[in-house]
C-alpha cells in the first residue's frame, strides 16, 4: 500500500500531462485526415470516398474531442442557420431525390466547415489549415493532367469534364493565389515567406493560362482585381515615392513584353470565342431568369431543397449563389446567404479602417471577391468551397482576437510604467 500511494502523485501528473496534450494531438491528426480527404478527392472514386466517409468524420469526431465549449463565430451561426433550414425546405421540395442530394452535399459541407472552424481558432494551425488547399490544387492539377490535358487536341477544347469542373478549377486558382499571398505574411521561416511569395507571384500569369486552358471569363474577372489589391497593400500604399515609381516601371516593362504573346493566346483561344458571346445568348443568362421565376413562383419559401434543378429549362442549376437560395430557400435562404457574406466584408474593412493593418485589407479582399464570385457558381452546398470561405473567417476572427490581446497587453503595460 506505502507503494500504491507513493504512485497516486505520479498518476495524476500523467494525467494531467494526457489532458494538455490530447486536444493537440487530435487536432494534429484531424489536419492529417484533412489533407488526405484533400489528396484523395479527385484520386479515384474509392479514394474520394475514403476521404469522404472516413478521413473527415475522424477529423470532425477528433475536432470535437479537442473543441472548448460551443462557442461559434458569427459566421459559424449565419452559416448552420443557413444549413438547417436547407434541411427544412426538404419537408416542401416536390422532387425528393434532388433534395437527398442536396442534404448529402450539405452534411460533407458542414463536416468541412465545422473542422476548419474549430481547428482554426488556434492561430498557429493556419498555416496547416490552408495546406489543405494547396493538396487540392495539386490534386486538381494531377488529375487534369492524367485525365484532360491528354486528350485536349485543339484550341477549341476545354479543361473540363465531369468530375473536375472548369469553374471549379478556376475558384481553387482563385484560393490558391489568395493563400499564397497569406502565407508569404504568417509563415514564420523566411526562406518559406520567400517562397511563398514567389507563388504568389507565379500564380498571376498562371491564372492567365488557366484561363485560357478552361476558356473560363470568371477566372480573369476575379483574379484581375484580387492581384491589383494585394499587390497594392502589399508593395504600394506606405512605401516610398520612389519605391512606387520603381515597382510600376518594372511591372510596366513585364506587361509589355508579354502583351504580344498573351494576345496572340487570347486570339486563338476558346476564351475570346465565348468573350464574344452576347450575354443574352449566354446559358446562364437564361438561369438567372429561370431562378427570378421561379423564386417569385414560389414566394416567400422557395420551390424546396436543391428543386430548381428539376424545373428549370436546361435542368441545370443557377449558377448563381444568391439566385439558387431564393429559388430553392425563398427570401430566408437568400437572406442568409446574403448576410454571411455582407458581415464578413464589412466586418474586415471596419477593422482595417480602424487599425490600418494590412492582413485585415486582405480578408477584406476576399471576402468582397468571393462574393462577386458567388453570382457565376453555387457555393453553400459545395465542400471544398464554401469550407475555404469558412477558413478564412475563422483566420481573420483568430488574427483579429491576438491583435487585441496584444493592444490589451500594451496599453497595461503603458498604465503600469506610468
Amino acid at each position: 500500500m506505502p507503494w500504491l500511494s507513493n504512485q497516486i502523485p505520479l498518476i495524476k501528473m500523467r494525467i494531467k500531462r494526457i489532458r494538455y496534450i490530447a486536444p493537440n494531438l487530435f487536432s494534429g491528426i484531424s489536419i492529417v485526415m484533412m489533407w488526405i480527404a484533400a489528396m484523395f478527392s479527385l484520386l479515384s472514386e474509392t479514394a474520394n470516398k475514403v476521404g469522404l466517409y472516413i478521413a473527415l468524420p475522424i477529423a470532425f469526431l477528433l475536432s470535437t474531442l479537442a473543441n472548448k465549449g460551443f462557442r461559434m463565430n458569427v459566421y459559424e451561426k449565419i452559416l448552420y442557420l443557413l444549413f438547417v433550414w436547407d434541411c427544412i425546405a426538404y419537408l416542401w421540395a416536390d422532387n425528393k431525390e434532388l433534395a437527398s442530394l442536396e442534404l448529402h452535399a450539405l452534411l460533407g459541407a458542414y463536416l468541412l466547415s465545422y473542422v476548419v472552424s474549430i481547428q482554426g481558432r488556434k492561430l498557429s494551425n493556419a498555416p496547416y489549415l490552408y495546406f489543405v488547399w494547396v493538396l487540392l490544387y495539386i490534386s486538381a492539377w494531377n488529375y487534369a493532367a492524367h485525365h484532360i490535358l491528354v486528350f485536349m487536341t485543339d484550341n477549341s477544347d476545354r479543361l473540363n469534364d465531369e468530375n473536375l469542373n472548369a469553374n471549379t478549377l478556376a475558384y481553387y486558382t482563385f484560393y490558391f493565389s489568395f493563400l499564397c499571398y497569406v502565407l508569404s505574411e504568417i509563415v514564420e521561416h523566411k526562406t518559406l515567406r520567400f517562397l511563398w511569395t514567389i507563388a504568389f507571384w507565379v500564380m498571376f500569369p498562371m491564372s492567365f493560362g488557366v484561363a485560357l486552358l478552361t476558356a473560363s471569363r470568371q477566372v480573369l474577372i476575379i483574379q484581375l482585381p484580387l492581384y491589383a489589391m494585394l499587390i497594392y497593400i502589399r508593395f504600394i500604399k506606405g512605401v516610398s515615392v520612389k519605391s512606387k515609381v520603381l515597382f510600376c516601371i518594372i511591372v510596366l516593362i513585364c506587361l509589355i513584353a508579354a502583351s504580344g504573346q498573351v494576345e496572340k493566346a487570347y486570339n486563338d483561344s476558346f476564351l475570346k470565342q465565348r468573350a464574344e458571346i452576347n450575354i443574352t445568348e449566354d446559358t446562364r443568362f437564361g438561369l438567372i431568369e429561370n431562378a427570378i421565376e421561379v423564386g417569385v413562383d414560389h414566394f416567400p419559401l422557395g420551390i424546396g431543397s436543391a428543386n430548381f434543378q428539376g424545373v428549370s429549362d436546361r435542368r441545370e442549376i443557377a449558377h448563381n449563389s444568391y439566385l439558387e437560395a431564393f429559388a430553392d430557400l425563398g427570401l430566408i435562404g437568400m437572406l442568409l446567404y446574403t448576410s454571411l457574406m455582407l458581415v464578413f466584408t464589412i466586418r474586415q474593412w471596419r477593422r482595417y479602417r480602424q487599425s490600418g493593418d494590412k492582413m485585415y485589407f486582405a480578408f477584406f479582399t476576399f471576402g468582397l471577391l468571393y462574393a462577386l464570385d458567388g453570382f457565376f457558381f453555387v457555393f453553400y452546398n459545395a465542400i471544398w468551397l464554401i469550407s475555404f470561405f469558412m477558413l478564412v473567417a475563422a483566420h481573420s476572427e483568430a488574427y483579429y482576437e491576438q491583435q487585441t490581446k496584444k493592444t490589451v497587453s500594451l496599453t497595461t503595460n503603458e498604465e503600469i510604467t506610468e
